[in-house]
């Protein structure tokens, strides 16, 4: 892979960690979608049953406030409550 990170319209391109490439990556290719945790937490390499989930709602927290403090705009991503999350918006994954 090359450079990690995400192009925001009308703004700088904002590095990304490993994990906020694999969690994004999850959500983007498949726009629309309810992505589980389940799905999101075993992307990111880890068990389901002994990851704390409390870490990846951390992780999404952190995510948006740092697209909308580099960008001023919102992470189109919804969270769906007890199951998982969904991007809202048309994205593009380049590889």
């Amino acid at each position: 892979m090359g450079p990690r990170r995400l192009h925001i319209p009308g703004a700088q391109a904002m590095p990304l960690s490993q994990q906020d490439l694999t969690v994004l990556h999850c959500l983007m290719s498949q726009p629309g979608e309810n992505i589980s945790r389940r799905q999101i937490i075993e992307a990111l390499g880890a068990d389901y049953l002994d990851y704390d989930q409390r870490r990846l709602d951390t992780q999404m927290r952190r995510l948006r406030r740092r697209v909308e403090d580099l960008s001023g705009q919102t992470l189109p991503v919804k969270t769906l409550r007890s199951s998982g999350y969904c991007f809202y918006e048309p994205a593009r994954v380049q590889g």
